[in-house]
């Protein structure tokens, strides 16, 4: 069985290097003494650990040459974990510099460029779209000579760990043969890639203050092309996809307001992008579930307009208070998780009066004065980041395979899932008095 022995040869050691280096980090940056002895130490240094990686591409396209599979891609992940390390040293002992910023996104790419190019020439990969790929890059890499801020975007990071994602894939289908539950992932991960690259360039050579409002334009874009997925006759997975996309565009957006401002109408892109994604596209998918279309019509109706009610309010009384910036607790189902409820029960229940249940509770809810902890800022950062890169790349590979086979069921359960959980969330969490909204 390929997949046992994957376990067993492949990710165990993996997970023994990741523990590895989790534990060293912890353990030996506990107290100041400790973290003095680190900042002692030129090689312990991010910078030194970040310039060991650059030969270590070229290495581990040579030990694949030298058919050596196994080794090349247990080598290739552990220094690509130790970018992890850097990163941690550099917080924990203060050692952040702008040279860093720099060499360490070089690193990076210095790891992963040269294993594209092999296996766009050994036949794995399509060398357009890697070319596309390390074109955008390139070019991302230079920018940064002539651009302030020099540290990788959401865009690269996002870049950085799929691309790896990618090579391990890949790698699977070299030493093991055929994969057919991962190998229809390649492509489809490889065009996100190039895409993340796209955007990653992009949002270096733009005025800073302008990265919300292009947040908010992409979720536009996102509610927009869903709702003519929808007008189309095409199925509502395809909209319900872009709707899950907006809302990771709109996780973002209010945070990069806030680190680097916005435009004077910055705030109303937003409004109208989230009704548009989260109420319009998503009140066309809920008419679609009903056989009469008179009442999917009006139960979509109703949800739209609690979703238009529910984003007015939070702007009135944001400015009421006087409230600058994002908030930790809602007032209410917040639109972004009603879209993710309503949206996935009715793709995946064929029940449609447990649609028009669930559907008509999530608009009481969002119009509700129920208290809702803020996902990005209130229970995102409480989640161990291995957990959540973890549970990122489970799901987008889960999302790829569907891609592939047009198979969503298993992503349509996790999200139905996760919204569940959220809408009970305030049975156990309780907002702080200064941060809910009266």
């Amino acid at each position: 069985m390929p997949y046992s022995a994957i376990l067993i040869e492949i990710a165990l050691p993996v997970l023994l290097i990741a523990g590895a280096e989790r534990f060293a980090v912890n353990y030996f940056l506990r107290t100041p003494q400790q973290i003095d002895w680190v900042r002692r130490h030129a090689w312990l240094h991010p910078n030194s650990i970040s310039r060991a990686r650059y030969p270590m591409g070229f290495i581990s396209v040579f030990l694949l040459y030298l058919d050596f599979p196994r080794t090349c891609f247990l080598f290739f992940t552990f220094w690509m974990i130790t970018d992890i390390t850097d990163g941690e040293i550099a917080r924990k002992c203060d050692l952040h510099t702008e040279e860093g910023e720099t060499i360490d996104p070089f690193s990076d790419k210095l790891m992963y460029s040269p294993m594209l190019v092999y296996m766009a020439w050994a036949g794995w990969l399509s060398p357009l779209w890697v070319g596309l790929f390390l074109l955008f890059d390139i070019i991302g890499q230079a920018s940064r000579r002539f651009i302030k801020i020099k540290a990788a975007n959401l865009f690269g990071k996002a870049k950085t760990f799929l691309v790896v994602v990618l090579l391990i894939v890949v790698g699977l289908e070299w030493i093991y043969g055929p994969l057919p539950l991962l190998g229809r992932t390649i492509h489809p991960l490889l065009v996100i890639c190039a895409a993340l690259a796209f955007c990653s360039t992009v949002f270096k050579l733009i005025p800073n203050y302008w990265y919300a409002n292009i947040l908010s334009i992409l979720n536009l874009v996102c509610g927009l092309a869903g709702c003519w997925v929808v007008l189309a006759g095409q199925p509502p997975v395809y909209a319900l996809g872009l709707v899950f996309l907006g809302q990771f565009l709109d996780l973002f957006d209010g945070r990069a307001a806030e680190r680097w401002g916005s435009t004077p109408r910055g705030e109303i892109f937003d409004d109208v992008a989230d009704g548009t994604s989260f109420g319009l596209t998503v009140g066309f998918i809920v008419a679609t579930a009903f056989s009469q279309l008179w009442l999917g019509v009006l139960i979509g109706a109703i949800y739209l307009a609690a979703v238009v009610y529910r984003l007015i309010r939070f702007v009135v009384e944001k400015r009421k208070q006087g409230v600058v910036g994002g908030v930790a607790t809602f007032s209410g189902m917040p639109s972004p998780a009603g879209a993710l409820l309503a949206g996935t029960t009715c793709v995946l229940i064929p029940y449609e009066a447990v649609n028009g249940v669930i559907v008509v509770a999530t608009a009481l809810l969002m119009i509700s004065r129920v208290p809702y902890a803020h996902f990005g800022r209130a229970i995102l950062p409480k989640i161990p980041k291995i957990v959540r890169v973890l549970a990122l790349g489970a799901f987008l590979f889960l999302l790829a395979q569907g891609v592939r086979r047009d198979h969503y069921t298993a992503s349509l359960l996790i999200s139905f899932g996760v919204a569940v959980a959220y809408l009970v969330s305030p049975l156990f969490w309780r907002a702080p008095r200064e941060d809910a909204e009266s």
